[in-house]
């Protein structure tokens, strides 16, 4: 009835020879030379509003805004690697590994340029 030797993923998708270190180190350093001075206004933004002096820190908002700007800055630093990763093995769930860690950090980049461009 089936082929032990088959199996379903192998039929679905052939795997491909993996790229060079070399090429993925590449797309890595890219993908930090964009995410690096994002991730240090970030942090240093969360970390302004959290340390206010003139509010507790006991706050529902703050907890929230150092729970979110955790997963944020995670996924920042994370993303390159991810995407370094992918850019080498071409396997499909490194992408998807490389999608969830890049659009949370996309979405950071685009609030910071927005933030940034709103205060000029």
């Amino acid at each position: 009835m089936t082929d032990p030797t088959m199996s379903p993923t192998a039929k679905s998708e052939q795997l491909l020879a993996p790229r060079s270190q070399l090429t993925g180190t590449l797309a890595s350093l890219v993908c930090w030379a964009i995410v690096i001075v994002p991730l240090i206004v970030m942090a240093t933004m969360i970390f302004g509003l959290v340390m206010n002096p003139d509010t507790s820190l006991a706050n529902i908002g703050k907890i929230a805004l150092i729970a979110l700007g955790a997963v944020l800055l995670f996924c920042m630093i994370a993303a390159p690697h991810f995407v370094g990763q992918a850019v080498i093995h071409r396997e499909r769930a490194m992408w998807r590994a490389a999608l969830w860690t890049g659009i949370p950090t996309a979405g950071a980049i685009i609030f910071l340029l927005v933030v940034w461009v709103g205060s000029n």
